[in-house]
């Protein structure tokens, strides 16, 4: 149902005559990614029209609610100092509106159909995404978002290699974006250009939703509001089981 909705959409542009304001159209295959227990990443795939030939480039980003950690939102990097052979924290920084995920394509490589200033606009490709830093105790700030980007590409969250976007013909484009397993949760924004002499000429916005579904996220829901019972209920668990294998080894 979902892709026969896409195709007519796409159709909806490539007739002639169509009531339309847009000059470029783009669509997922699914909106939603659910993490289960089973889970070990996941492939989404776009596609999309253009009314005239152009260029396309498409970003997925997010989430940026907050959240510490390496999650997404406010991140805190500190780094690590040796003092009398005892590893302790030192320095930090902190960046807020940091996203979780970034990944990008495009049907050529972006510096041959974007100006850098247009590159440094709107944030296309790692090197140019701007991570304000609202705190820190280091006068280096741009070390510690140089680290940052490079524990996300560690992880598989951040993406340096730009996708390819590969085109049918002059108006028809589809590419595919992998998620690893670690991806977080939250609301993405997805963003489709269309790119024409240099400059980016129409856009397209929509939203994508990673959440967590089955047992594995009653477990999670469970852990984050009553804390305390989750830690009781895992001490106890961890006793059960470590009584059990006692009792099997005595057999034994």
């Amino acid at each position: 149902m979902r892709r026969f909705a896409a195709a007519m959409l796409i159709l909806a542009l490539l007739v002639p005559g169509t009531a339309r304001a847009k000059d470029i159209v783009a669509d997922l295959v699914v909106h939603r990614i659910e993490i289960t227990s089973g889970f070990s990443g996941a492939e989404l795939t776009l596609f999309g029209a253009v009314n005239e030939k152009g260029d396309a480039v498409a970003v997925v980003r997010g989430p940026t609610a907050p959240g510490g950690g390496l999650v997404g939102g406010t991140v805190e990097v500190r780094q690590k100092t040796r003092t009398l052979g005892i590893w302790m924290t030192g320095a930090h920084v902190r960046f807020e509106n940091v996203p979780g995920f970034y990944a990008i394509a495009a049907s050529r490589p972006l510096e041959e159909i974007l100006t850098f200033d247009m590159l440094d606009r709107y944030q296309l490709g790692i090197n140019e995404l701007k991570l304000p830093a609202v705190s820190a105790s280091a006068p280096n700030i741009s070390d510690y978002s140089a680290a940052l980007l490079r524990i996300r590409q560690r992880l598989g969250l951040y993406t340096a290699k730009v996708g390819h976007i590969s085109f049918i013909g002059d108006r028809l484009f589809r590419t595919s974006f992998a998620f690893p397993s670690t991806v977080p949760t939250g609301i993405y924004n997805v963003d489709v250009y269309l790119v024409r002499d240099g400059k980016i000429v129409d856009a397209q916005s929509f939203p994508l939703l990673v959440n967590r579904a089955g047992f594995s996220a009653d477990i999670y829901n469970f852990a984050h509001r009553n804390g305390a019972a989750y830690g009781v209920i895992a001490v106890l668990t961890a006793l059960l089981f470590g009584w059990i294998a006692h009792l099997a080894f005595r057999r034994r």
